[in-house]
């Protein structure tokens, strides 16, 4: 099978996990992305060239536009449209939001060449679009040949709004699976990764290992605007001795804190507006063997599934209970570990995405085959 990707996604070569996997499945995969790309969290510019990635042909395109507001994000269309007559895919996925002008008019190009299109959508929870945003996406989804979300959520989503449509629930990233960890034993080492925002629940964490008796740490790894709120409240419960803040490393610097902790949290919260819609510091921690702790907030107990321990969202006696337990019972720890990794490499592995994301495309075009 010939296909195109299309996403900003693949600017990242750490995201092409799931295409260079494609391709050892015998799938011919050419990834059209931008030529330029700014990351909204204004970590600088990519300038993107033709590449032959491990058979991955990666193909920038220019685009235009603010990539904070993906209404402004225009695709070359002339770009795009030889890319499609030159390449003669048997069908083209676009990852971008369904509801975009740059989705619209990647499948509107691939209509007119009469080229099947499948979707992905991380939409999670309901949107306020504006009225072109709602038409867009209901045109998208009626043009689609399938869609594929990144959580049961962003599934049932695309359900409700398009019933007839052929739909699989399919991580977008593979991830890589390292090495198991060596390191279960011992007093509890807990780990946290990520933005300090309210909405991710290290204040959670905090006022729920308080509660726990005996011998544990937390390695702190992100930076925030709450931070000097959260210094205090660790000093307040007198447990500023147990927390190492790390700040914002560089994720080439992520290995020394994970072959020092035996423990992951995701303490997460949802808000009106936000949820989490994956936990990719818990597939890590799965990935590496490492038990995991996470809030039942978004999609974070479907991500680690048997894989890890699933906690009521700010309910700090349930969290410190799960702490405690790990904490007294290495051998706990270690099964835990051990299911997490085994769910990681059949579910988020670049391979066995690769595997799923294939067979849905078979699926897609046997039905239209048939009709």
């Amino acid at each position: 099978m010939r296909v195109i990707l299309v996403s900003h996604t693949y600017v990242a070569r750490g995201n092409r996990g799931k295409l260079r996997a494609l391709t050892a499945l015998g799938c011919t995969v050419a990834a059209a992305v931008p030529a330029r790309w700014s990351t909204p969290q204004g970590a600088g510019t990519t300038v993107t060239d033709w590449d032959d990635d491990a058979g991955v042909r990666i193909v920038p395109v220019p685009v235009r536009g603010d990539p904070t507001d993906p209404d402004t994000v225009v695709w070359d269309r002339r770009a795009l449209r030889r890319l499609l007559k030159d390449f003669r895919p048997d069908l083209v996925q676009v990852e971008e939001a369904p509801w975009s002008l740059a989705t619209a008019r990647i499948v509107a190009e691939a209509r007119r060449l009469r080229i099947p299109v499948t979707i992905f959508s991380w939409q999670t929870l309901p949107r306020r679009d504006t009225l072109r945003q709602r038409i867009r996406r209901r045109r998208v989804l009626h043009a689609a040949a399938g869609a594929v979300a990144g959580n049961a959520e962003a599934a049932a989503l695309i359900a409700r709004a398009e019933p007839a449509l052929p739909v699989a629930v399919i991580p977008q990233i593979g991830a890589s699976v390292p090495p198991a960890a060596s390191r279960l034993g011992g007093p509890l080492a807990i780990a946290f990764f990520g933005r300090l925002i309210p909405e991710k629940g290290l204040d959670f964490l905090f006022r729920a290992a308080v509660k726990v008796l005996g011998s544990w740490t937390i390695d702190v790894v992100g930076t925030g605007p709450a931070l000097l709120e959260l210094e205090q409240l660790a000093e307040r419960l007198g447990i500023s001795a147990r927390i190492t803040w790390h700040g914002a490393l560089p994720r080439s610097d992520h290995g020394a804190v994970w072959a020092r902790v035996n423990c992951v949290s995701v303490p997460s919260r949802a808000t009106r507006d936000w949820v989490e819609i994956q936990g990719p510091v818990a597939i890590e921690a799965m990935a590496r063997g490492i038990p995991v702790v996470v809030s039942s907030t978004g999609a974070l107990a479907e991500t680690v599934g048997p894989g890890g321990i699933v906690v009521a969202e700010d309910d700090t006696a349930s969290l410190a209970e799960a702490l405690q337990t790990l904490l007294d019972d290495p051998t706990e720890r270690a099964r835990l570990g051990a299911e997490g990794r085994r769910r990681a490499m059949a579910v988020f592995a670049s391979d066995a995405v690769a595997r799923r994301q294939l067979d849905f495309w078979h699926d897609v075009a046997s039905q239209r085959a048939s009709v």
